[in-house]
């Protein structure tokens, strides 16, 4: 209970900070997607359990907000945190490169995932502009990992410390 907590707190703020600030440092479409990152690492460091709930909560908001078909995000972000949670049970990435890398696969996968849901549903045609869509989407929101860990692995300790999670 209070993995999950932490996860749904700071996935909120995420989304704030990506509806908010972001769209005002980035153009719109190549925005970074934060609450993924905090999907991705609440995949490599967190509980399994309370991981999935706010996987698919966090993914429920997207959709709210971003307009999308709902459960498109929840899919997406459940996706991320398995294929996160995967690679952290087999892996050791507490490195920054290893958890960057992985960020850049979950990211690749998720825009691919939009893309495709918005191809399906005859919105977007496939060409050159969106596959450059995607590989620029991929690297800003993977490089935003580099800011994005260290502050979440700094407030889970002092949250550990506070309230006593292991």
């Amino acid at each position: 209970m209070k993995d999950l907590f932490f996860c749904l707190v700071f996935g909120s703020v995420s989304i704030i900070i990506q509806c908010c600030v972001l769209g005002k440092i980035f153009p719109m479409e190549f925005k970074p997607d934060l609450t993924l990152l905090v999907v991705v690492w609440v995949g490599l460091k967190g509980d399994y359990v309370s991981g999935l709930f706010s996987a698919f909560f966090l993914g429920i908001i997207e959709d709210l907000l971003s307009g999308a078909p709902l459960g498109l995000f929840s899919f997406i972000y459940l996706v991320a945190y398995m294929f996160s949670a995967f690679v952290s049970v087999n892996f050791d990435v507490d490195q920054l490169g290893l958890s960057w890398l992985v960020a850049i696969v979950t990211s690749f996968i998720s825009f691919c995932l939009v893309f495709l849901a918005r191809w399906l549903g005859g919105q977007v045609m496939f060409e050159l502009p969106i596959i450059e869509f995607i590989l620029i989407k991929t690297i800003m929101t993977s490089l935003c990992l580099i800011v994005v860990k260290p502050l979440l692995d700094n407030s889970w300790r002092g949250y550990s410390r506070l309230i006593g999670a292991t």
